[in-house]
């Protein structure tokens, strides 16, 4: 019984090397395909699109909520609608190309530049990962006063 046992073990292993392991690589190509969102967003906030009714928060950016003030000094400005629309003249009416990472959570590319890149540089949000590429582009745009940083 112990012999069969073995060999049955060992014939399996190979019939999934043999027969399973492409058909895996098919399937996750399947799986990453059915993650893209592909189409015009709507703007929601300063990091957030809707999709087909659905929102979705920018990955690794984190920007002003939409009503959300902010002072320059001792005077409020309403951060959250000057970092909507920064987003929106960027995105109006464009083709995003998207990667859902998280259930409502999107990595999105517009002519081939990582979105959150494009807010966080410009001062309208802040880095809320570790990357290298969102750090700096956050330090260039406190160190050069853009959008929500005040000008030294």
């Amino acid at each position: 019984m112990r012999y069969h046992l073995t060999n049955f073990a060992l014939i399996f292993a190979i019939f999934l090397c043999v027969y399973g392991l492409p058909f895996t690589g098919v399937a996750e190509d399947l799986k990453k395909e059915s993650k893209q969102l592909i189409g015009i967003f709507k703007v929601v906030d300063g990091s957030s699109l809707s999709f087909d009714g659905k929102i979705y928060k920018l990955y690794g950016a984190q920007g002003p909520a939409s009503r959300q003030k902010c002072k320059k000094g001792a005077l409020p400005w309403l951060c959250g609608a000057a970092a909507k629309k920064f987003l929106l003249q960027k995105t109006d009416g464009l083709v995003l190309r998207c990667g859902l990472r998280e259930a409502t959570v999107v990595q999105c590319f517009l002519k081939g530049r990582d979105l959150s890149l494009v807010i966080i540089r410009a001062g309208w949000a802040v880095a809320t990962i570790e990357s290298e590429a969102h750090k700096k582009a956050e330090v260039y745009a406190r160190k050069n006063g853009l959008g929500l940083w005040p000008k030294k």
